[in-house]
């Protein structure tokens, strides 16, 4: 503990939690905890009488002794003693009638005395009365609510809380129903919206003191529609629902719970909010249409509307460079459509931040311009975090060099939408000038930038004091010149701010030292340093590991430029494109860097980083053009990916011989139990209402029912049909380098014992005249994926199928998505009724340029394109152990995990068999 007062007062608290702590361990640690910061001066005199109550308290249990300490800890450290007398007053009361009535009370009457509000500790007094008259079981789960209400600082909310219960505990209700509402209540309040929780309380309360049995209907009501009403419009439903309800109880149930079709019109006119999930999908829409790019529409929490909670400046709109941040609901309209116009705009104003590239903002380079004044601070640049927030870090004031960032990067948005959409610049200038358009806090638009705010992306006029002209007029200056060639950036607008920092810097200190008001702007229209970041995170973070690589060679290229390359080359780089980068008198390089590194160790340094020049194409070989989904982009990318698909030589028959000799006794049960799986060439199908002959067996219950007076049926016949299996199944099997490892005890390769699988089963599909074919797939990177056919379906199972069997080798890497959609396709034109693609790996898909998550998405959008073309894929997975990701992959029921590899080819026949046996 480090507690601040006398060092006696101190001494004082450590004897008394030493004495409690011989009575009780934790009770004196619950207490101990709470008071290690606080100041003993403050309660020293009354640790005596603290402690007493806690020893006298675990005398009657220990439960309630531990609470009560860990009560009046809480009490002491936030009230510095108010209040303690009439709480432990109140919990001494309280243990008359039972110690479990003694702890809800020193639990849950600390943050009713600590708040200070002398009404809420009367009202609860009042109204825990009435509750106790039904029975102590009453209070527990009511009195949590109630506490954290209030630890929220939603006083107006405790309050209109405790007039419910006092409301619904002093009706006559039997137990069962008591009991009910002890649960319902509280859980309804708390799911009731923070912003418009205060008068659905209050809502609630008409509703229980006209009848309690109306709860149910009203929170089916909330549920259905009444829980976006605003205050105004909640009480007048409740005025036409009150009234129907005392005409016909029955009618005004139903209007309440909006079971009737006239309540659902009067509510739906009565709203005036919107639920972002009604525009999501055409905000998204147009967000992808305007920037090209799949930007996400994403929830943002509001602040509370109780007006006794004190609410700083909030946004009402926020991007963070993957996502657009906007209210679950709007209603600060008085018309639902204008509410969604609001939606409209936000979307509208945050979208020229991805369109005009806001957050492919590169430090780098700004601290290189020429351009740029010096950084007026001695600070370097620091290691970590996004770039704005490394740019604003290195000032001595954060948050000013913030306002200028965001001042002149709003200015040349704005700029850049005027010179490409006229119109929609107007609109867009005219709505953020309208007065009323501020934050979701109390605070309005306003700062000391805020006037140059509103010249230069308002185009209102300029008026500023005459201290603050001669420097506005110079930014304006600096800043038409610095975009009037069309071709700035975000890298323009740090430059600016890094221009205007010092003068505004001595402008304010020359007008006091707390001068500089913080922009606060229409919506709360701020970038967030720490979520700033370019769209393509995946390309932007390989960009920077494939540039902090060049660095230790002694060559430096701009994080930007790299990511702005491997978008474009959909993540393949060469030691040419490097060097490109790197040519000698281009700004970001070193002098001669480019001259000092060798193509061959250009390629050899990228390589590591997924990025390397295009595979030649095998001889013979016939390629094919593929998509491949991009998951940082969200789209697919047309002709991405080429596979190049060949015979796999060989013609040694040993391995598949050898193979049959060591599994020889399992081939015999598995040919049997394939046997069984081939179905009876003629099969009766009976009681047809037409058919090749009578069925007797109908005749006679046709006859008996005709005697019995019953309709007989008339399905007399029987049917004569020819059952054949049809199953086209490609086994596509992973050839990658990894299944050269070791995959069990004794020694033998993760590739032998799938190939062993392979043998079985072919073994077995050949009994049960199934179609097959068999592939193997392995490649390095988007143009070098490896596609082998080892068996084609029509193709007779010879020697020479048997010889490439055994020829199949560990390749290279895992380029799953691409060999997924070649099987498929070779699949497609099948005529089958099943199609069956297995696929046999040893881990999850990995390639260059493909990894983690982007190889997943991939791979999994090949499997659901498949699924689509109604060809099955399942698979099996063998030396993994964690099949979180395989769900992820293939879906939870279609894959099977095989830890042991040994138990691979009897488990492989078996999962075959269970998949095609209906």
């Amino acid at each position: 503990m480090n507690p601040v007062g006398n060092p006696s007062d101190s001494q004082r608290l450590q004897q008394c939690i030493s004495h409690l702590a011989i009575a009780d361990p934790q009770a004196a640690d619950r207490m101990a905890r709470h008071l290690a910061a606080a100041d003993p001066s403050a309660y020293a005199p009354h640790l005596d009488r603290v402690v007493d109550a806690v020893v006298e308290a675990l005398a009657v249990e220990t439960g309630f002794g531990r609470t009560l300490a860990d009560g009046v800890g809480r009490l002491l450290a936030k009230t510095e003693a108010d209040g303690l007398g009439h709480y432990l007053a109140r919990v001494k009361a309280a243990a008359a009638s039972g110690p479990t009535l003694a702890g809800l009370m020193a639990e849950h009457l600390v943050p009713v005395i600590s708040c200070g509000d002398t009404r809420l500790a009367e009202q609860f007094e009042t109204v825990s009365q009435i509750m106790l008259q039904k029975g102590v079981y009453t209070l527990k789960a009511p009195l949590e609510v109630l506490g954290t209400l209030v630890e929220a600082r939603h006083m107006a909310c405790a309050h209109a809380f405790l007039d419910l219960l006092a409301s619904a505990y002093s009706h006559g209700t039997s137990y069962n129903r008591t009991v009910y509402l002890t649960h319902l209540l509280p859980r309804a309040v708390r799911t009731f919206s923070p912003r418009r929780r205060l008068w659905q309380i209050r809502g609630l309360t008409r509703i229980v003191g006209e009848h309690e049995g109306l709860v149910d209907h009203y929170l089916a009501g909330m549920a259905s529609g009444l829980g976006l009403l605003s205050e105004t419009a909640l009480d007048a439903f409740l005025d036409l629902a009150i009234q129907r309800y005392r005409e016909d109880p029955d009618t005004g149930a139903r209007w309440l719970s909006l079971a009737s079709y006239t309540a659902q019109s009067v509510c739906a006119d009565l709203q005036v909010a919107v639920p972002l999930a009604t525009v999501r999908s055409g905000l998204a829409r147009y967000l992808r249409a305007r920037t090209g790019l799949a930007v996400a529409i994403r929830p943002l929490a509001l602040p509370s509307n109780d007006p006794d909670v004190a609410q700083a400046q909030q946004p009402l709109v926020r991007s963070d460079g993957q996502a657009v941040y906007l209210p679950e609901e709007i209603d600060l309209r008085a018309q639902r459509s204008d509410n969604a116009a609001v939606y409209k705009l936000l979307v509208k104003l945050e979208a020229g931040a991805f369109e005009f590239g806001t957050f492919d903002l590169d430090l780098d380079r700004v601290l290189d311009s020429a351009d740029a004044a010096p950084l007026p601070t001695t600070a370097e640049r620091p290691e970590t975090g996004s770039e704005l927030k490394c740019f604003v870090q290195m000032f001595d004031h954060p948050r000013m060099a913030l306002d200028l960032f965001t001042l002149f990067e709003h200015a040349r948005i704005a700029r850049r939408v005027g010179r490409r959409y006229p119109g929609l610049a107007r609109r867009l200038a005219a709505a953020l000038a309208r007065p009323g358009r501020h934050t979701a806090g109390d605070r309005p638009a306003g700062g000391t930038l805020y006037p140059l705010y509103r010249h230069l992306v308002m185009q209102a006029e300029l008026r500023v004091s005459p201290a603050f002209q001669r420097f506005a007029d110079h930014m304006v200056r600096c800043f038409d010149q610095a975009t009037a060639a069309g071709n700035d950036t975000a890298d323009t607008s740090a430059g600016l701010a890094m221009s205007g920092y010092r003068p505004l810097i001595r402008l304010t200190s020359a007008r006091g030292a707390h001068e500089y008001d913080p922009l606060s702007l229409p919506f709360g229209r701020h970038f967030d340093p720490a979520a700033f970041g370019p769209f393509h995170r995946a390309y932007h973070r390989l960009a920077g590991e494939i540039r902090t690589a060049l660095a230790q060679r002694g060559v430096r290229v701009y994080r930007s430029d790299l990511r702005d390359l491997l978008m474009r080359q959909h993540g393949q780089l060469s030691g040419t494109d490097i060097r490109l980068l790197t040519q000698p008198g281009r700004p970001g390089t070193t002098n001669g860097g480019a001259a000092d590194i060798s193509q061959a160790d250009l390629e050899a340094l990228i390589c590591p980083y997924s990025a390397g020049p295009p595979p030649s194409v095998r001889d013979g070989a016939e390629t094919f053009r593929y998509r491949e989904w991009d998951w940082c982009m969200g789209d697919y990318l047309a002709d991405h990916v080429r596979v190049s698909e060949s015979r796999l030589p060989g013609a040694d028959t040993d391995f598949y011989r050898h193979t049959l000799d060591r599994y020889h006794g399992m081939v015999n049960q598995i040919r049997h139990a394939f046997e069984l799986l081939r179905p009876e060439e003629m099969t009766i199908l009976r009681q047809w209402p037409e058919g090749d002959a009578f069925d007797y067996r109908a005749l006679l219950d046709y006859a008996v029912d005709k005697k019995a007076g019953l309709i007989p049926s008339e399905r007399l016949f029987i049917k004569r049909t020819k059952r054949v299996r049809d199953v086209a199944t490609v086994l596509l099997v992973d050839l990658s380098r990894s299944t050269a490892n070791t995959g069990d005890e004794r020694g033998n390769r993760v590739v032998d014992v799938e190939k062993q699988a392979i043998v079985l089963l072919c073994e077995a599909l050949q009994v049960v005249g199934d179609r097959f074919a068999v592939s193997g797939f392995s490649g390095t990177g988007a143009l070098g994926v490896d596609y082998f056919r080892i068996k084609d379906l029509d193709e007779p199972f010879d020697d020479a199928v048997k010889g490439r069997i055994g020829a199949m080798a560990p390749q290279r890497s895992t380029r799953m998505g691409a060999a997924v959609r070649h099987a498929a396709a070779r699949l497609r034109p099948v005529q089958a009724r099943v199609r069956l693609i297995v696929i046999l790996s040893d881990g999850y898909p990995n390639d260059l340029g493909y990894k983690g998550p982007y190889a997943v998405e991939d791979t999994r959008r090949a499997v659901m394109e498949a699924r689509a073309a109604n060809v099955h894929v399942k698979a099996i997975t063998v030396t993994v152990s964690d099949d979180r990701q395989l769900d992820r992959l293939y879906g939870k029921p279609h894959h099977t995990l095989i830890g042991n590899i040994g138990d691979l080819p009897e488990r492989l026949v078996r999962v075959y068999s269970a998949l095609t046996r209906h």
